[in-house]
């Protein structure tokens, strides 16, 4: 029994931990020394590097911005177009086991919004999408954070979108 309590206790920290020593600030040779399983693009004065990573059942990408070579975003966003009530509540049980890994390591969030949490399939009732769960940190170790899982939706496109957001605590978009 106690290795199932432990085994389960790890789970529940999955998406804490699979940032490791990973902050704002750190360096690219820093990140690089994390993972071994990077992609490196460009753009302008910026470095991002990606890579996989599967958070509840949800697979998507990691993704770490470098300005000045100094870590300034790091980012998981999934997006899912399997529109149906088993892959919303899976997206947001997913979103609701991150606040929880998040509230275990910084504390209860500072904003917490409880949007609709009931499936309506748009193609049978009419919507534009509509917010579900955020959490927002607003100075998490100096740094801000945010957990959102939305239904997207416009011109008869529609996704789930579950993202984490972290940013240096002095970012004014936020």
């Amino acid at each position: 029994m106690k290795t199932i309590i432990f085994l389960f206790s790890i789970l529940l920290t999955v998406a804490v931990m699979a940032q490791k020593n990973i902050h704002i600030g750190i360096s690219e040779s820093d990140l690089q020394s994390e993972f071994s399983n990077l992609e490196k693009s460009t753009y302008e004065n910026s470095a991002t590097y990606t890579r996989p990573d599967t958070l509840y059942g949800l697979d998507s990408k990691w993704g770490y911005r470098f300005e000045k070579n100094s870590l300034n975003w790091i980012y998981f966003m999934r997006y899912d177009s399997e529109l149906n009530e088993a892959n919303f509540n899976k997206h947001l049980e997913a979103c609701e086991k991150l606040i929880k890994d998040y509230t275990k390591k910084y504390g209860a969030p500072d904003s917490l919004i409880n949007g609709e949490k009931v499936f309506k399939d748009p193609y049978t009732e009419r919507h534009w999408g509509y917010d579900v769960l955020e959490a927002r940190w607003y100075d998490a170790d100096g740094m801000k954070i945010k957990i959102r899982f939305t239904f997207m939706g416009g011109k008869g496109e529609y996704n789930f979108l579950l993202t984490i957001d972290i940013f240096d605590k002095t970012y004014s978009y936020f």
